[in-house]
């Protein structure tokens, strides 16, 4: 029978903060491939020999650059990732290595968990493109910066939802049915965002991709048209155009829009522009 109830929410939150307090929650560490890339783009003077030597050796991330690249030049004139990386340059990059990590954090064998990520990957995936052309035309924030925090906003979710199927087999057997969903929902929703920062920590991304993780609800008046701003204006804008990842109160959403409208200077006919053809972005990057 499912165990049901507030307690048991509580006693959930508790472990799971408890083990990220203590440094005992195990946090999803970086593709080895991907660790190796970055730590190449730090360096200004990098060799595109060795970065494209390591981005081969990963062919989804290659074909990611590959993508990438041929989007960005209309489909002609890219044929080897030596050229796609030429194309795309080393922010890009970073910003696709990113995506590529993160996306293997939303898979999973059990159906459950698959499904419930999926809809999390294509909420993400709107926030970031949304977050990323806001930066783009109010010009108060660095755009692939917002695009990562974005994409990363919701990354605790899959995190805690395997931890507790992990609870599920071993309080449970194996068996399906020891939780109640909502409870097992309202324990995801209620302690992902600490998850999510503890992970940008663990992957040492940049202080304003850790903020638009922090907090997607409230605006912050001291930074209007920062990098977290602009994620909670887009998280708002992504719910209303049905990327939603379950219920969503109708009027709190609106009410975000509006205070996000004066915060970053967005008038209707921008937010038209911003919601034009959004369904076919996310399906084509979520592909």
């Amino acid at each position: 029978m499912a165990v049901q109830g507030p307690k048991l929410v509580a006693e959930l939150e508790r472990i799971v903060l408890g083990r990220i307090a203590a440094g005992r929650l195990v946090l999803p560490v970086m593709p080895e491939v991907a660790t190796r890339c970055l730590a190449i783009l730090r360096d200004a003077n990098f060799s595109q020999a060795k970065l494209v030597a390591q981005i081969e050796s990963d062919p989804l991330l290659a074909a990611m650059v590959m993508r990438a690249a041929l989007v960005a030049s209309s489909g002609s004139g890219v044929k080897h990732v030596d050229q796609a990386v030429g194309r795309i340059g080393a922010q890009k990059l970073k910003s696709l290595i990113v995506e590529y990590m993160t996306r293997a954090l939303f898979k999973s064998s059990d159906a459950r968990i698959r499904e419930a990520s999926k809809k999390v990957w294509e909420h993400s995936l709107a926030v970031a493109h949304l977050a990323r052309d806001i930066a783009a035309l109010t010009g108060g924030a660095e755009s692939d910066a917002c695009y990562l925090a974005g994409l990363l906003h919701d990354v605790g979710k899959p995190v805690v939802a395997a931890m507790l199927l992990e609870a599920e087999r071993q309080l449970g057997q194996g068996m399906p049915g020891w939780i109640d969903p909502a409870v097992w929902t309202t324990t995801v929703e209620n302690v992902h965002r600490s998850v999510g920062v503890a992970i940008a920590v663990e992957w040492r991304l940049p202080d304003d991709v850790a903020a638009g993780i922090r907090d997607c609800s409230d605006y912050d008046g001291g930074n209007r048209q920062g990098t977290a701003n602009v994620v909670r204006f887009a998280n708002a804008l992504a719910k209303r155009e049905g990327f939603t990842t379950g219920p969503i109160d109708a009027a709190d959403v609106d009410a975000l829009i509006m205070v996000g409208r004066s915060m970053l200077g967005a008038d209707d006919a921008l937010i038209a522009r911003l919601a034009s053809g959004l369904a076919d972005r996310v399906s084509q990057s979520a592909a």
